[in-house]
């Protein structure tokens, strides 16, 4: 699908000097894509750390536990 936009030079020319592309397209659909992966990374981790909560180690939610385990043993 080509659809017209105006996008900033300036800003353009930035995110194809960090991401690495040559062109506008594999600029835009580079971008694109790393907001896309950036979200999905964090629905992982909210799923991961529910399953830990709720089914992994329920003992590291507890205060008296985590306590003593995080206390500087000299």
């Amino acid at each position: 699908m080509r659809t017209v936009i105006d996008i900033d030079q300036e800003l353009l020319e930035a995110a194809q000097q960090k991401l690495g592309t040559p062109t506008m397209r594999e600029t835009v659909h580079a971008a694109l894509r790393g907001v896309v992966d950036k979200d999905a990374d964090k629905e992982c981790a909210i799923r991961a750390f529910e399953f830990w909560r709720t089914e992994g180690s329920p003992d590291l939610l507890d205060p008296e536990i985590t306590t003593q385990v995080w206390r500087r043993q000299d």
